[in-house]
């Protein structure tokens, strides 16, 4: 596994301030690593760096304002890390939004925006970090799908968001297909019903859903440190044979 001279390995994480990604920033920050992640709002950026004061202090964790859609900023972004480390060892590609629901009903302007940020950029994103990639020792990269990927289940609201995940999915094998001889392995999570700001104040529904849907006795809601669990996990040398995989993370949702 690369890592900088003190052990750390060097992780960029899109949509890092809020929900999963939050919870992923500080996943890897209690590893010890160094983490890179961005947003368009600065008022997020300002938020995150709240969280952790120290961390941004002493270098380990990075913010940039950024739009995960803008390739000149994708550029710098790569410059950035090339400039501060010379390479990357994990890309997490968590930026994702619910913009309709419907089928038919759903705009244009929403399914492009949607498949723009969650399918064209995890795309580009990894693109752009790629030669950055195969400097490190065990490379990964991350893509957060969505059980909304695997069927058209109703509860998934918005037809848009549950295509452009399914896109991703295929995105992960295609990528760990082509990225594989270069030494890098791509893998996907795809959570369930999870308790974070994408419900919104959907509280009641989303415990009536995982009451309905989940099969596990605990009927727990999935948390955003759930998630992050697994992306660990798949970053880790424990799953150094692993790729081309997408792992659920939903308490049997996709099942029930």
């Amino acid at each position: 596994m690369s890592s900088d001279s003190d052990g750390r390995r060097v992780v960029c994480i899109s949509g890092g301030t809020s929900g999963i990604g939050a919870a992923l920033v500080q996943a890897f920050l209690a590893e010890g690593d160094r983490v890179y992640s961005f947003s368009r709002a600065p008022e997020k950026l300002r938020r995150l760096e709240g969280r952790w004061p120290e961390a941004v202090e002493q270098g380990a964790l990075v913010l940039l304002q950024g739009d995960v859609t803008d390739a000149a900023f994708l550029a710098r972004l790569a410059d950035r890390l090339e400039a501060d480390a010379g390479r990357l060892d994990v890309l997490v590609n968590n930026a994702g939004v619910i913009l309709g629901s419907g089928t038919l009903e759903e705009g244009l302007e929403q399914w492009r925006a949607t498949l723009e940020i969650n399918l064209i950029a995890p795309f580009a994103l990894t693109q752009a970090c790629a030669g950055l990639l195969e400097r490190g020792a065990d490379p990964v990269v991350l893509n957060i799908s969505s059980a909304c990927a695997q069927h058209p289940f109703a509860t998934c609201t918005s037809t848009s968001y549950s295509v452009s995940k399914a896109g991703l999915d295929m995105l992960t094998r295609r990528l760990a297909l082509a990225l594989g001889p270069k030494g890098i392995r791509v893998n996907g999570v795809a959570p369930g019903v999870v308790d974070s700001e994408m419900w919104g104040g959907a509280a009641e529904l989303m415990q009536e859903i995982t009451a309905r849907r989940h099969l596990l006795r605990r009927q727990e809601v999935v948390k955003p440190a759930d998630v992050a669990e697994a992306v660990l996990f798949l970053a880790s040398s424990r799953a150094r044979l692993v790729t081309g995989a997408t792992l659920n993370v939903d308490a049997g949702y996709t099942l029930g």
